[in-house]
């Protein structure tokens, strides 16, 4: 669950993330409340680091014997703050409100309550079942190490391994729903580094596309384009080849939801890049129906990549065209990711994949693409 691009863009989240709401501006924020068993003990005001960063301690004060505390401050942008004690007791929060409650308890600090603040109630809820999931996935992965070291049964070491396939597909499917769903642009910050951990980087940067085109917060904006950049500085500039592994692609579906190219591995896929303007495209969509209805028992399928720019077109030539398989688009016309990606000069335009996600053949039409399939399963 590592990935090489992690240390880069937390390094940047932490320049960047401290504010990401422009309509808060220069406001004074009060956070008080009561700190049970932790009177006369020092508590700190801190920004969150990433990447490594040092903790920015913006106040302190000694909690009072009867657990009382408050904060003033002031911040130009909403952010991700935390309450700190010297005894391990860290209660994050989010600074979407001018007033906030947070009271706890510090015999028992993962219980903490926050009013007055909808967005660190819905930080709570992600850090509470993140913290469970990771979790669990971490006890599978453990658990598998030991058992490949004890050169165990095989079939158990394959439960395993599918166990943890699952466990990180949930974790993974949980952040992506949270990201789908936050509305804060610091909370989405903390949700898309995180994401780093556990997801491919080109998912991620689908993810932080729509984050940053849903908040229009400039901050999610230079994220993307920084993510983008080091997708595209890691892509090689070398044509599409039969033989060559194909680009990673992750785009939305028509639900919305992120649909990646190597999560189709263990299939032949033929991935057709088509749009509904397109009248050679529709014309030959006949020909990619016919193939798939024929050899889709045969562990074939069509991923649907469209140039168009209209939903509401893009999912009535779907429709009207019986097209019965995963449909995924940027809605980009020929600025989408995938045409400087895959050298697309013109469409419809295809390559066909093996299960490893080689490509074995591209541009096949009429009867070539129905030749092609004919021999690959005879």
């Amino acid at each position: 669950m590592h990935n090489k691009f992690l240390n880069i863009i937390l390094g940047f989240l932490f320049i960047s993330l401290i504010g990401c709401k422009e309509k808060n501006s220069d406001a004074r924020y009060t956070i008080a409340g009561t700190i049970q068993n932790a009177s006369n003990q020092k508590l700190m005001l801190q920004e969150v680091p990433y990447g490594g960063k040092p903790i920015i301690t913006l106040d302190s004060t000694t909690i009072g014997a009867d657990g009382k505390y408050v904060f003033d401050f002031i911040a130009k942008q909403e952010g991700i703050y935390r309450l700190a004690t010297d005894s391990d007791l860290e209660i994050m929060f989010i600074n979407d409100e001018e007033q906030i409650q947070i009271d706890a308890d510090a015999a028992n600090a993962q219980a903490y309550k926050v009013r007055g603040s909808k967005n660190s109630q819905a930080l709570i809820d992600f850090l509470t079942a993140y913290k469970q999931k990771d979790s669990s996935v971490f006890a599978t992965l453990y658990n598998l190490a030991q058992l490949q070291q004890q050169k165990g049964k095989d079939s158990s070491i394959h439960w395993l391994q599918i166990e943890r396939t699952n466990k990180i597909n949930a974790l993974n499917q949980f952040v992506e729903n949270t990201l789908s769903t936050a509305t804060s642009p610091a909370l989405l910050y903390y949700v898309l580094g995180i994401s780093l951990r556990s997801m491919e980087t080109a998912k991620v940067l689908a993810l932080a596309k729509i984050a940053a085109e849903k908040t229009k917060a400039e901050p999610l904006i230079q994220f993307s384009n920084l993510l983008n950049s080091q997708v595209q500085a890691n892509t090689p500039a070398t044509p599409i080849s039969i033989g060559a592994m194909a680009p990673e692609i992750a785009l939305a579906n028509e639900k919305g939801e992120i649909v990646t190219l190597s999560s189709f591995k263990g299939k032949y896929v033929l991935v057709d890049f088509w749009a509904s303007w397109c009248g050679p495209c529709r014309g030959e969509n006949p020909n990619v129906v016919t193939a798939y209805e024929k050899y889709k028992h045969k562990n074939f399928t069509v991923l649907g990549v469209s140039l168009d720019d209209n939903k509401e077109n893009w999912l009535e030539a779907i429709k009207a065209d019986k097209l019965n398989w995963q449909h995924i688009s940027d809605l980009k016309k020929w600025e989408s990711t995938v045409v400087p990606t895959y050298q697309i000069e013109g469409i419809p335009f295809n390559v066909l994949l093996d299960t490893t996600g080689k490509i074995i053949a591209k541009d096949l039409r009429g009867q070539a693409l129905q030749a092609t399939l004919a021999e690959l399963f005879p």
